[in-house]
């Protein structure tokens, strides 16, 4: 009896660890995918150079961030393209927003400025100040930011529109935080980092599953056939991510990851601002439609990390214990081959991206991955749900 016991576990602990090696090995090679993107679009980018680019309208929505504005919006303005309009929305603020605008105006020729009413009630003022901008542009080609956010390239509007294909309606374009020596932004960065490399290729080859609102282009015409907003035109959060999800399809979508398109967005400033963040991401993940095939993939993604480490600890406790010492140096082999492997992929994408790569603590934030979204789910789940709808007042 004891023998057959001992066979079993024996065999359990080894084919567990042959199992999740391999499906580690499958999903960790995903990594990869995003560099090897990356060096595609600048070998395109250098053949079609020469084609007429479409005019463009910069859409921005704006609320008390003058400040913001007054560092950004310049970096914006002064994109080598030659016709191109930045529409800034300004949602009843309270601060220097309008003067700042005003004087900038006096400077540009091509900004523009607008105003949310007020008294709006039942209504997200964000999906009413982007619906006024997308209104006013003159321009089929939409390409909205926030107003935290700058272009690393003055070919930024250059290289998102070389993506402007016929039959492509939408571009969705990395963004990312600007790095800093606080430990937030490490955890932040990576956060952005690590979703951007799973569900921006995965759009190339599906129905996009979601977007970075700081860095998407949109045509004006398929806006205004879906009726832009009115589907969730109370929720506060999600605003550009449900409109992506809502109006992509296989083959109107398009990506850009050439670094010129890189868009970088000011940090924030706690640790509760993150995660007020990803609990309203929470409640936007609610509202989208027919993404079960990314969330099987991600979350199998996933899983697949923590039982990869348990299956290592297991097997190679279960080969020493029985001195099986030839069985410990192939789990171990196999282990270091693959946490390196993983490693140099995923810090040759984030260095593809403009990132800092993060080396061997790649390891420990990937780990980590897991309790951030646990944690993300508990917040949602003892929230008040009048937390992520516009009220009246």
């Amino acid at each position: 009896m004891y023998p057959l016991i001992t066979f079993l576990l024996e065999n359990a602990a080894y084919a567990g660890f042959a199992l999740t090696w391999a499906a580690h090995f499958c999903t960790a090679r995903s990594y990869k995918r995003t560099a090897r993107m990356v060096r595609q679009q600048e070998t395109e980018t250098q053949t079609s150079d020469s084609r007429p680019k479409e005019a463009i309208s910069v859409i921005i929505a704006t609320h008390n961030q003058a400040d913001a504005l007054r560092r950004n919006l310049p970096r914006i303005l002064e994109q080598e393209y030659e016709r191109f309009e930045v529409i800034v929305v300004n949602d009843a603020s309270t601060d220097d927003t309008e003067d700042v605008l005003k004087t900038l105006e006096l400077k540009y020729a091509n900004l523009h400025h607008t105003f949310t009413p007020s008294g709006a009630r039942h209504i997200s003022h964000k999906r009413l100040s982007l619906t006024i901008g997308i209104k006013a542009a003159q321009y089929e080609w939409l390409l909205l930011t926030e107003p935290d956010s700058r272009p690393c390239s003055p070919h930024w509007l250059s290289t998102m529109a070389g993506h402007f294909h016929d039959g492509v309606q939408i571009v969705l374009g990395y963004a990312n935080y600007m790095p800093d020596k606080r430990l937030l932004s490490r955890k932040a960065i990576f956060f952005n980092l690590f979703h951007q490399m799973q569900y921006l290729p995965w759009a190339t080859r599906h129905k996009a599953y979601r977007c970075n609102p700081a860095n998407i282009a949109y045509r004006k015409s398929l806006f205004m056939a879906h009726k832009g907003f009115a589907d969730d035109i109370n929720l506060i959060g999600g605003v550009t991510e449900l409109l992506v999800n809502r109006h992509s399809r296989i083959g109107n979508t398009a990506v850009s990851l050439h670094p010129d398109s890189k868009v970088e967005c000011e940090n924030m400033t706690s640790g509760t601002q993150w995660r007020l963040k990803r609990t309203f991401y929470m409640e936007t993940r609610r509202h989208f439609k027919k993404t079960w095939r990314y969330r099987l993939t991600f979350n199998l993604k996933q899983a697949v990390v923590p039982l990869f480490y348990c299956a290592t600890a297991l097997s190679l406790g279960w080969s020493v214990w029985r001195q099986q010492w030839a069985a410990t140096a192939i789990i171990s082999l196999l282990f270091v081959l693959l946490c390196v492997c993983k490693t140099v992929w995923f810090n040759r994408s984030a260095r593809a991206l403009g990132e800092r790569p993060y080396r061997l603590s790649f390891l420990w934030y990937e780990m980590r991955l897991l309790g951030w979204h646990a944690c993300s789910w508990m917040d949602y789940r003892t929230a008040p749900r009048t937390r992520f709808y516009r009220k009246a007042f």
